[in-house]
């Protein structure tokens, strides 16, 4: 058979898997799932998980306690982000006298942070993900360098599943981080490894709001 001969029957293919594809009706995405309290499978999810988690009642508690677990683990300097939900643990921070290093600090001052804080724009309840965008006020080394993460997170910001976040999440940043639960890995030998590619505790608080979002 001539190289022609074969090309011609490869572009007969494509053409008859590219008729079907246009036939068929089937969603790129599956719709959302409908769970009855989603912040309570977040909660639930995240436990499972090994994370701290925790629902308050205003963003001053979610400072106190954030603050606690980081004064438990024996933080001294916190890599934070520039966000109005992270500036009541920034102050309890500070007031505890720990340091804060802020969007755009040195590498080797951020490679050196006890606890990274963040907001989080979503929360998916079906695997207890959370969603981090990227901005100059939102770095992502914030919850990926320092060996501990800190979370803030509004309950009506928490989605049933990956399909509502897409339905949801409109013009993507220039990165968006979801992370779920300690950073993990068993790719040498099957033996799973807390702290491989980022933090070996995480600590998510979730701020309860009247409306809930699924």
């Amino acid at each position: 058979m001539s190289r022609e001969q074969i090309l011609e029957r490869i572009r007969a293919g494509l053409a008859d898997v590219s008729a079907q594809a246009d036939l068929a009706e089937l969603p790129v995405v599956p719709p959302p799932q409908t769970f009855g309290d989603p912040v309570a499978m977040f909660i639930e999810r995240a436990r499972q998980l090994t994370m701290t988690a925790e629902i308050v009642t205003s963003i001053d508690e979610a400072a106190v306690r954030a603050a606690a677990w980081c004064a438990g683990r024996g933080a001294r300097r916190a890599a934070v982000w520039s966000t109005p939900e992270v500036q009541p643990v920034i102050d309890r921070l500070r007031d505890a006298g720990v340091e804060t290093l802020p969007p755009g600090s040195p590498l080797e001052a951020l490679a050196g942070a006890d606890v990274g804080v963040t907001g989080a724009e979503w929360g998916i309840a079906e695997t207890a993900t959370l969603v981090l965008p990227t901005d100059a006020d939102r770095p992502r080394l914030t919850s990926l360098l320092p060996p501990a993460h800190v979370a803030i997170l509004r309950a009506d910001r928490i989605l049933s599943d990956l399909p509502a976040l897409f339905a949801r999440c409109g013009m993507l940043p220039s990165a968006l981080t979801l992370i779920t639960g300690p950073s993990r890995s068993a790719d040498i030998g099957f033996v799973p490894v807390l702290g491989a590619h980022g933090p070996m505790a995480v600590a998510v608080f979730v701020v309860a709001t009247q409306k809930r979002r699924v």
